[in-house]
């Protein structure tokens, strides 16, 4: 979902990189017990009960980068290893480890324990590098074996991709992928092995051709739109990673805008311009306003019910998606510089001199509330028919808990003009404006600044979840563009636009149906020198074998060899989603300086 702009104003591991899989497998007998969340004896007429993991098999494993001290001179491929883990199982005779390298097997013993294990290490002793196997644990004498719950524990090294921080696309790792070989293969093994970038990285791509968005908002974490000052319209399948313009029926100044779904948006701009689009931009069609008015603002809460704010007290109102447009009495002549719906019958829209305009039967009729303030108010944003929040001239922020009867003014901490504001829920606001200024509230009560990493005028906002939101804005009217995006609530924001980058591929064989608690990425890589002021790296994560992106920021190397771990579970959270992933190393507005990987590696539970 989006919301309307305003107007401008005048390594840590190990020698088995294996993939595992770990079957839990539950077998009653007397005497026995099921690995699991079932306990106990049992016997049924096949001698035979339903197999349940009570939890994820864990992986443990260590790499050089996390020894004491980090990288010693002794660490080898032989010191990695892997653990497997399952509950106790009461009155046991005995634990069978079993292993595979196909998920069908066949299986073969590799351990029989005491019935009071709880866990087994498969060591660089028995078990080939690099190598994925299966693995099925009993209580008892595994002979027979029911039909299995599935739970996966996968540990992925890069199995191919390209190094494309040239930014012309890409050239492909090569192998073979040994130990001796080169590229990929250094970064799933032991003992420093490394892989150094192709070329620097350099300067970011240029946003929208160089023009200046106005409003920008997305569809899902994938489809965006971006309006610009230039009367452009255009449209992002990768999260803002790279943009393609779009042809519209004219080309005014874009002011706002508004995209339903991946299909409905529209579009207001200068001179009373509305377009709109029913197949996420496709095709654009002209809709006729009857106001020649600067049109600031859009929302619309179904396909058909739409309202349009503007100059003048503009405020237009359509309930077949724009075919027509009705003026209505909005009780002012200010510039009502943005809108914000809830329902069918309550909106706000706020605006010059400190107006704020409220209705509550779907614009039959509008009234003026009191906002206790003369300063303009660029953004109003309401997430309930109670509570709204207000930004504007010298830093100015309202809120309301009871649908405007009353505005009480909150401390922002900035006097900058706060030209836009969000609030994606009542625990999850941000509000932004001159000079890149950048506020937050987890409580719709106090703020906290946020570091933009820009010293851009901010627009707008689009917030797709408490965590993940993007900003857009310019130098100045008409200036060159900005955009950012947070995936953790604004702790970082970073620049999505990239065209250099290092992509990796894996071949996991994922069991069917597995279910996926965790999928973490780690890191292991220092810079060749640091990395220059406005430097900005993050990760792209896809479930779909590259047709989708979604961005997760990380910090910017140092000199020092270092590891990071990144929670991707949102994303990657099924086996489908195991099978489609990729992986992308981006970094922004690099200076010159190349990367060097110790380790690359998915764990997946």
């Amino acid at each position: 979902m989006s919301v309307s702009a305003h107007r401008r104003p005048p390594r840590p591991w190990q020698v088995i990189t294996t993939c595992l899989v770990a079957i839990v497998v539950g077998i009653g007998v007397a005497g026995g017990g099921v690995l699991g969340a079932w306990q106990g004896l049992s016997e049924n007429a096949t001698n035979m009960v339903t197999a349940a993991a009570a939890s994820a098999v864990a992986v443990h494993s260590v790499h050089c980068s996390g020894l004491s001290p980090a990288y010693p001179t002794t660490c080898t491929d032989a010191q990695g290893t892997v653990t497997i883990s399952w509950t106790a199982v009461p009155g046991s005779t005995g634990i069978t480890v079993q292993r595979a390298t196909a998920p069908a097997g066949p299986y073969s013993t590799i351990a029989t324990l005491a019935g009071s294990a709880i866990t087994y290490t498969d060591s660089a002793v028995t078990a080939a590098y690099n190598t994925q196997y299966y693995y099925e644990v009993y209580s008892g004498t595994p002979s027979w074996m029911p039909a299995a719950d599935v739970d996966m524990a996968l540990s992925l090294p890069p199995t191919g991709g390209l190094d494309d921080t040239i930014g012309t696309g890409g050239t492909a790792f090569t192998g073979p992928y040994t130990q001796s070989g080169t590229n990929l293969y250094a970064m799933a093994a032991a003992g420093g092995t490394t892989y150094t970038d192709t070329t620097n990285w350099g300067a970011a791509a240029t946003l929208l051709g160089g023009q200046s968005p106005d409003w920008m908002g997305c569809a899902n974490a994938s489809q965006c739109w971006a309006y610009t000052y230039q009367g452009d319209i255009w449209a992002s399948t990768n999260g803002g990673a790279s943009w393609t313009e779009e042809a519209t029926p004219s080309n005014p100044v874009w002011y706002g805008g508004w995209f339903l779904n991946a299909s409905d948006g529209w579009a207001t701009g200068a001179n009373g311009t509305i377009v709109a689009t029913t197949n996420g931009g496709t095709t654009w069609t002209a809709q006729t306003s009857g106001s020649t008015q600067e049109l600031t603002a859009v929302d619309c809460v179904s396909t058909t019910q739409c309202w349009v704010s503007g100059f003048g007290g503009v405020m237009l109102v359509s309930s077949n998606g724009g075919t027509t447009w009705t003026a209505q009495n909005s009780t002012t002549t200010n510039t009502l510089d943005e809108i914000s719906c809830v329902s069918a019958s309550d909106c706000w829209a706020s605006g010059a001199a400190g107006t704020i305009i409220a209705t509550t039967n779907g614009g039959t009729t509008w009234a003026a509330q009191t906002s206790g303030t003369t300063q303009e108010l660029y953004g109003i944003s309401c997430v309930s028919t109670t509570q709204c929040w207000a930004a504007g001239g010298a830093g100015v922020i309202l809120a309301t808990s009871n649908g405007g009867t009353t505005w009480t003014a909150q401390t922002s901490g900035t006097t900058d003009a706060l030209y836009a504001i969000q609030c994606y829920s009542a625990t999850a606001c941000w509000a932004g404006g001159n000079a890149g200024v950048i506020v937050a509230s987890t409580n719709g009560t106090s703020w906290t600044a946020q570091t933009s990493g820009t010293t851009y005028d901010i627009w707008g906002f689009d917030c797709l979840s408490a965590l993940n939101c993007y900003a857009v804005g310019s130098s100045g009217t008409g200036g060159a563009g900005y955009l950012r995006e947070t995936t953790n609530g604004g702790s970082t924001w970073f620049a999505p636009v990239a065209t250099q980058y290092l992509q990796w591929t894996f071949t996991p064989a994922v069991a069917s149906a597995a279910p996926v608690t965790s999928a973490v990425v780690t890191l292991v890589s220092d810079a060749s020198v640091a990395p220059g002021n406005g430097t900005t790296t993050y990760i792209e994560v896809s479930a779909n074998s590259g047709s989708t992106w979604t961005a997760f920021s990380i910090a910017n190397e140092t000199t020092t060899m270092a590891t990071q771990t990144v929670s991707v579970v949102s994303v990657i959270n099924s086996a489908t989603a195991v099978s489609g992933l990729e992986l992308r190393y981006v970094v922004s507005n690099g200076s010159a300086y190349k990367s060097t990987f110790d380790l690359v590696h998915v764990d997946i539970n």
